[in-house]
């Protein structure tokens, strides 16, 4: 756990650039439409932070768990609704079922970056170890995907939550890139997604 490792004019831009940024269609209904992917970002600014969070993320997760190496899987920022609640869950596997197989089992650590504060409930848990966090803005917290570190977030029970999350891997094949394109082919990306969301409902 880090705290103020982001400050609060920076978890503000992310937040804004969600509120205008293409959401995700997820397999999922429980995802789909409140997260934005941190690829082909149309604003420089919001690419510099998250670029910088990749670094800064695997720095301090390398320090800690003694790692020689580590690449950023992939980040997105997330939105957390009234009445929104995770169960625990492992992000490399299926916690009750290990042979079952698993989307992104290549995962090696995971981060929470809490973006606001303003909000009720909408707790980070990891009940195996008897830890909660509440939201504090600019507070990241890392820890293993795996089934050391099951977690999950309590109700949120009134107001927005707004995080920053990201994986990691030792993996090289699975290098996340954020985009370095320019603004018109992202612009023309977003506008597709945008439309591709509302075709969908």
């Amino acid at each position: 756990e880090i705290e103020n490792f982001l400050s609060p004019e920076e978890c503000k831009i992310l937040m804004k650039y969600y509120k205008r940024g293409p959401k995700r269609i997820a397999k999922e209904d429980f995802w789909d439409a409140r997260v934005v992917p941190c690829k082909n970002l149309t604003s420089k600014e919001v690419r510099r932070i998250v670029e910088m969070l990749h670094y800064k993320i695997i720095g301090v997760t390398c320090g800690y768990y003694n790692e020689n190496y580590l690449y950023p899987d992939f980040s997105n920022i997330v939105y957390w609704g009234s009445d929104m609640v995770l169960h625990p869950h492992c992000d490399n596997m299926h916690i009750y079922n290990s042979k079952l197989e698993h989307d992104t089992p290549q995962r090696d650590y995971s981060a929470v970056l809490c973006l606001n504060e303003d909000y009720e409930g909408g707790h980070t848990i990891f009940p195996e170890h008897g830890k909660e966090y509440t939201g504090k803005t600019g507070r990241l917290i890392v820890f293993p995907s795996g089934r050391s570190h099951p977690h999950g977030v309590t109700e949120v029970t009134s107001g927005s939550r707004y995080t920053f999350s990201m994986w990691m891997t030792k993996d090289v094949d699975k290098l996340f890139y954020s985009n370095n394109t320019n603004r018109l082919t992202n612009g023309v990306k977003n506008a597709i997604m945008n439309m591709k969301q509302l075709w969908k409902r």
